[in-house]
């Protein structure tokens, strides 16, 4: 039955590449990091701060790795072999006050961290807050459905319609293999958006997307900084003449950064 899905997904989704999307990652990398400074957010699970080391190896000015876990033996290890030239922060990518504490960049990687949190768009304004010029986002994510920019809630689904999204792969995925644990918090997964959904969303972010790359299960989007004018989120309102009554208040404060 399974083998049935993909062949189907694949005839329905013909422009879905194979292969692994990590390479893609890494290339990405090569070509974006030179010369640039460099944040990898969510660096550490079962990777040890491989993405940040590779943008170091490919010329990045300054790195830095963001992870809500402490740093693994294997990425201190790492690290001094390098000079401890790839600094590590221990913080929650939804803390409003980390862009204070790490500043913010010319690179912004995020891989494998969107799917678990809470609430996609307020992660993806705090990535904007990081970045000040290109995000490469990377999230596990379902082929297009009949609706656009669609995603799924796993959380509390049934589980026979969370069966027919799962898939083998080398780790357990709580939220999708079975019902999440709320006292896991990111561990678990709780989203799969579509690729246009990912484009949309990162759009109202405050981004231009300048490409969006789909693999069967994943969605990798490179996307530009840009200044967007709304009544909510991390931007301030329009302040022109066709404002009608009094701004709204916004729910962060301005960005401080260019």
């Amino acid at each position: 039955m399974r083998s049935f899905r993909r062949w189907l997904d694949d005839f329905r989704h013909p422009t879905v590449r194979r292969g692994r999307p990590e390479e893609v990652w890494l290339r990405l990398i090569e070509r974006l990091a030179p010369s640039r400074t460099f944040v990898d957010v969510g660096c550490m699970w079962k990777v040890d701060g491989a993405y940040a080391f590779h943008a170091l190896a490919h010329g990045a000015t300054e790195v830095t790795g963001v992870d809500i876990n402490p740093a693994t033996p294997e990425f201190e290890a790492r690290n001094r072999a390098e000079g401890g030239r790839v600094r590590f922060v221990q913080a929650d990518l939804n803390d409003p006050e980390l862009p204070a504490r790490v500043g913010s960049f010319d690179v912004v990687f995020c891989s494998g961290v969107l799917y678990h949190v809470p609430s996609m768009q307020q992660s993806l304004d705090q990535l904007r807050r990081l970045c000040r010029g290109t995000l490469i986002l990377a999230t596990a994510s379902i082929t297009e459905r009949e609706t656009p920019n669609a995603a799924v809630f796993l959380p509390y689904m049934d589980p026979v319609a969370r069966d027919a999204l799962n898939f083998v792969g080398p780790y357990r995925k709580r939220g999708l293999d079975s019902d999440i644990v709320p006292e896991r918090g990111y561990a678990n997964w709780l989203w799969l958006p579509t690729a246009s959904c990912l484009r949309a969303m990162t759009r109202f972010a405050g981004f231009e997307v300048d490409e969006c790359i789909e693999h069967r299960r994943s969605t990798t989007i490179v996307a530009r900084a840009a200044t967007v004018a709304t009544r909510w989120g991390s931007n301030p309102p329009l302040n022109d003449e066709r404002a009608s009554g009094p701004p709204a208040r916004l729910a962060r404060a301005p960005e401080r950064r260019a």
